[in-house]
């Protein structure tokens, strides 16, 4: 069972990044998933969470309480995710966004997702298709191409969006 939190601010995409991965999960793994999310009123800035438990059994409870892997795409929502975070749970962030302080047991892994992205295609916009890729790399909560296909699925056949999680999985590697 995998329970993970992305967590960031409206605008960055966090709600369907949830959606995505628990969507890669059901449809091309044939598992279980629950996703669940979490937002301020404000259409940018407030901050944003969303929850997926996956699963090869049925799950019983659908919230996160301790998350095997927190993502954080902005420095308020780290520090508002962080007491989440299971002991030894992987935490991912953006390099640029997040400025860490290493108190807690886990294994980092900070990632500059936006600067990649912005460097890669002009702007940010799919910053979470990306991190995305660098999830999937560093827990293998999901397979890649099930995740691929997801996206397709959602998306139509964007070589962009798909570069964008390549570009995620480049990054974790490096």
């Amino acid at each position: 069972m995998w329970k993970l939190v992305f967590s960031g601010v409206g605008g960055q995409g966090i709600i369907s990044a949830g959606i995505l991965i628990a969507e890669a999960a059901v449809i091309e793994e044939g598992r279980y998933a629950v996703q669940t999310q979490n937002y301020g009123a404000e259409m940018r800035g407030g901050l944003t969470r969303a929850d997926v438990t996956i699963a090869d059994d049925e799950i019983l409870y659908p919230k996160v309480e301790q998350a095997h892997l927190l993502v954080a795409m902005h420095q308020k929502a780290f520090t508002a995710a962080l007491p989440l975070m299971r002991p030894g749970g992987i935490l991912i962030t953006d390099a640029d966004q997040v400025t860490l302080d290493r108190s807690t047991d886990a294994r980092y892994h900070e990632v500059p997702i936006e600067r990649a992205v912005r460097d890669s295609f002009g702007s940010t916009r799919n910053a979470n298709i990306c991190m995305l890729g660098a999830v999937a790399t560093f827990s293998r909560c999901v397979g890649l191409e099930a995740l691929r296909a997801a996206v397709k699925r959602r998306f139509g056949a964007s070589d962009q969006l798909q570069e964008a999680l390549d570009l995620g999985v480049e990054l974790a590697k490096n």
